[in-house]
């Protein structure tokens, strides 16, 4: 967006100085190119479309995950559990689980179908990094990463904070609430 923004800015300044790019034939040329730039990059943005494993497990490339938390919560009573394991058996149920899912990231609103919500937090080997999963409905599901990468530029380090917040709509099936329950269920308190 920034980038767009940016060659605007310097072609209305170069074709305020030359009289050759005041022609309309480029200045339409230009727009038209600008305006397929800015609907590239709202597409990739905002609409993107994937399995869980490409837009959320690909922040986490350097690290692996050595905990989890799973909470349901009951909205009627109250009621909460809140089991966390570090067993691998159950992470790796739970990963290969998400993994399943074809995602498309959802920017409206949507209600929630059930009285009851999940919380999945997985933990990794890194200070400070997690992903966040909460289920309230079982066709959506939102998802918050906490993260950073680390970029390296000959000796420099370069890094880059992520604390994004999405909301995805599951393309091709739905969340089973009975495998989370089991799940829940089998992490010994």
């Amino acid at each position: 967006m920034i980038l767009i923004s940016v060659i605007a800015i310097i072609y209305s300044i170069i074709s305020f100085k030359h009289p050759k790019l005041r022609m309309p034939k480029i200045r339409y040329a230009v727009t038209f190119f600008l305006c397929i730039l800015l609907a590239i990059h709202l597409y990739l943005d905002y609409f993107r479309i994937g399995s869980f494993n490409s837009l959320v497990l690909n922040n986490f490339d350097n690290s692996k995950i050595v905990s989890v938390m799973l909470a349901k919560n009951i909205d009627n009573t109250k009621d909460s559990t809140i089991k966390s394991t570090n067993d691998a058996k159950t992470i790796n149920d739970l990963i290969a689980y998400l993994k399943q899912f074809k995602l498309l990231q959802y920017n409206g609103n949507y209600t929630s179908a059930n009285n009851y919500s999940y919380d999945i937090v997985f933990y990794t080997n890194k200070k400070d990094e997690r992903i966040g999963i909460s289920v309230t409905n079982d066709k959506y599901i939102d998802v918050a990463v906490d993260t950073t990468k680390t970029y390296h530029l000959l000796f420099f380090n370069w890094y880059n904070n992520i604390n994004s917040y999405k909301s995805y709509k599951i393309v091709n099936s739905k969340i089973n609430s009975h495998f989370l329950d089991s799940v829940l269920d089998s992490i010994k308190d």
